[in-house]
């Protein structure tokens, strides 16, 4: 889906309310492929106890409830925004275009950007801490680096092909422990 994301450019408003239903799809799509990236890192540290395995637990609920609802402001409210501003008068889309701005151009003084910033931290916790557990397991380096494609593609989100690539090695590591290297038990 990160593949087939439109990027927002320099005006989201004058990029976007051409194709707000395929910004809508999109997202409502990623919404619970996002919430499957938790799942998928939940799982990694299942059998692991002890601080480093909490702090990971911590920064997947951190990225679940943060990220997920970051996807949910800029992604799908800010798709049904451009729809509905379809009908409105100049003055009227004039207002929408400043409430989508200040998603997209504040990403730190608005909530959006603070709640992606937050869910970016809880991912890369979560994965760092995975990686630390995985290592002193004996896994091979290689697939553990290709895990931080996950935090890489949060981080850029929206600028194919940096995300799709990102994922596409998270994807890569994730098979390579899962088929390649077996915990010892």
């Amino acid at each position: 889906m990160l593949w087939f994301h439109p990027a927002a450019g320099d005006d989201p408003f004058i990029t976007l309310a051409p194709i707000a239903d395929t910004w809508f799809i999109v997202h409502a799509l990623l919404l619970p492929l996002f919430g499957l990236l938790g799942v998928a890192l939940y799982v990694l540290l299942i059998g692991y106890q002890g601080l480093i395995a909490t702090i990971g637990r911590i920064g997947i609920g951190i990225y679940l409830v943060c990220y997920l609802a970051f996807e949910a402001i800029a992604g799908i409210a800010t798709a049904v925004l451009l729809r509905e501003s379809r009908g409105l008068s100049t003055d009227q889309q004039e207002g929408v275009a400043t409430v989508v701005e200040v998603i997209f151009m504040n990403p730190i003084d608005g909530v959006a950007g603070i709640l992606a910033l937050l869910g970016t931290v809880g991912n890369l916790v979560a994965v760092l801490a995975i990686a630390v557990l995985l290592r002193r397991s004996g896994a091979p380096a290689i697939p553990l680096v290709l895990l931080f494609g996950s935090p890489i593609s949060i981080v850029a989100h929206g600028s194919t092909p940096t995300d799709a690539i990102g994922m596409l090695l998270f994807g890569l590591g994730i098979a390579w422990l899962e088929f390649g290297w077996a915990a010892p038990e």
